[in-house]
């Protein structure tokens, strides 16, 4: 296994090693952080189809990268 396929395997966390817990919080603020821009490119037609508005988006916008809902978090070795 080459040195760069093992860094990879470290990282999407399918290595020996689970990944560490910062690295585990470090992608999922990625996440959220790429879920809200995504939805915040969507139309106000298609947003209203998922039931939110765009102040519902410019709210979500506003949140911390950080905050995500308690559900996440619960049963994970995310220390948040």
């Amino acid at each position: 296994m080459t040195p760069k396929n093992a860094l990879l395997r470290v990282v999407t966390g399918h290595g020996i090693l689970p990944r560490p817990w910062w690295v585990e919080r470090a992608l999922t603020m990625f996440d959220v952080r790429r879920t809200r821009i995504d939805l915040s490119r969507l139309s106000d037609d298609r947003l209203r189809d998922i039931g939110l508005t765009r102040d519902d988006v410019i709210a979500e916008m506003a949140r911390p990268i950080w905050d995500v809902p308690r559900h996440w978090r619960r049963g994970r070795h995310v220390r948040c």
